[in-house]
């Protein structure tokens, strides 16, 4: 029987305000599955669902007690933004051009060919999106 291989991946922990509107946000606007709802105590009191995307997950936490938000919306140390790969960045953008979220950096072709876009979350974190050359 083959050893399982492990995944290799980065996961991310998003604090949210409210599960539904980042559910819409993360599930049904960019598309990311669902693979588990967890109840956590771990952390906090609350509510953890893992979104895939490609081996990584997204896994948003709704806490029954919303945690202070910490640090600033500029650009500094620490965690600013998070990016996705994808391979349709056009089609991803449309849709969230029919919805009240923020742009912050439109589609832009870049000098080595791939194409990014940036929005912001209803939480108000920043989203970049990558197409590589493909």
């Amino acid at each position: 029987m083959p050893v399982p291989t492990p995944r290799i991946a980065i996961d991310v922990g998003l604090m949210v305000t409210n599960m539904e509107r980042s559910l819409h946000f993360y599930r049904d606007l960019i598309g990311l599955a669902v693979v588990a709802e967890i109840t956590t105590t771990l952390i906090g009191k609350g509510r953890m669902l893992q979104l895939k995307h490609g081996d990584s997950l997204l896994k948003l936490v709704e806490l029954e007690n919303i945690p202070p938000r910490q640090g600033s919306p500029d650009v500094g140390l620490g965690y600013r933004y998070i990016t996705l790969l994808v391979a349709d960045i056009n089609k991803i953008m449309t849709t969230l051009e029919q919805e009240p979220v923020a742009m912050v950096i439109p589609v832009t072709q870049l000098t080595n060919g791939a194409t990014i876009a940036m929005v912001t979350d209803p939480d108000g974190n920043i989203v970049e999106f990558v197409q590589e050359i493909g």
